[in-house]
């Protein structure tokens, strides 16, 4: 039987783990009530808050980014199909219309398009034209240019000394790519009969302006459309694909960096 004492000593035990326990209790309550406390867990939550809202900025913004790179390669492709299409004559026409105006066939593809044969006119052309109106001396003599000129490499690259996108489009062409034969350059403004050329071209390519750039007698477009070409890697397709057997060799550059140079 435990001694009087000994019950003392383990009731005092008792009663001081009750005090402290209810000690504990209250300072937990009145911490959890008082100011500092209620501050600090109300800037943690909008701490909290703040990053939750600015996540969800982050994600919203980061998919409107991406829709919208989606939208603009979408429309990019479909520029480029487009483009590809009327090149390739993969519209419907068979063909795409060359410098004279004519649809050339998918045949007729490793012939020099657009203007006269070695050989003269075609008799349906010549009948064409006879109906229509007579034929001046200046639309032969741009006729007889255009078909001199065809006749210098399977690219030619219409173009204006001053002209931006003519500059573009010759820096891509000449300086980027190895193409063989070369592309042969005709500066419009100090050709004796440019601006007549320029009409011509206008009329049966659809294309009025400078650079226009011809493969085997069919526009591909000015600078912009050049250097998208360039930019999407399809430039060189499109050189073999229109060239033909025209085309020797068609390859990118690779460009060394200045300090490759000084090495």
């Amino acid at each position: 039987m435990p001694s009087q004492r000994r019950i003392k000593v383990f009731g005092l035990m008792i009663l001081l783990a009750v005090l402290i326990t209810l000690y504990m209790t209250s300072s937990a309550r009145q911490t959890r009530t008082s100011d500092f406390y209620t501050k600090t867990t109300d800037a943690l939550q909008a701490k909290e808050a703040a990053e939750a809202a600015k996540k969800i900025d982050a994600e919203d913004v980061g998919a409107r980014l991406k829709a919208a790179e989606d939208a603009a390669k979408k429309a990019a492709d479909v520029k480029d199909r487009k483009l590809q299409e009327a090149v390739t004559g993969e519209d419907g026409t068979g063909g795409e219309r060359s410098v004279a105006g004519r649809v050339m066939m998918k045949d007729q593809e490793e012939k020099v398009p657009g203007v006269a044969g070695v050989g003269g006119r075609p008799a349906d052309r010549q009948a064409a034209k006879q109906k229509q109106e007579p034929e001046t001396e200046e639309d032969h003599d741009v006729e007889v240019e255009l078909n001199a000129i065809l006749k210098k490499s399977p690219i030619i690259i219409f173009s204006k000394t001053f002209c931006p996108f003519s500059k573009k489009a010759k820096q891509i062409l000449l300086q980027q790519y190895k193409i063989v034969p070369p592309p042969y350059v005709v500066e419009l403004n100090e050709h004796p009969l440019g601006a007549a050329l320029q009409s011509a071209l206008g009329k049966s390519t659809g294309r009025k302006t400078v650079p226009n750039v011809l493969i085997n007698g069919r526009s591909i477009g000015g600078g912009d459309d050049i250097e998208a070409l360039h930019q999407r890697g399809k430039l060189i397709d499109t050189v073999k694909s229109l060239g033909a057997k025209r085309i020797v060799e068609a390859t990118l550059i690779e460009v060394k960096s200045k300090e490759e140079v000084k090495r």
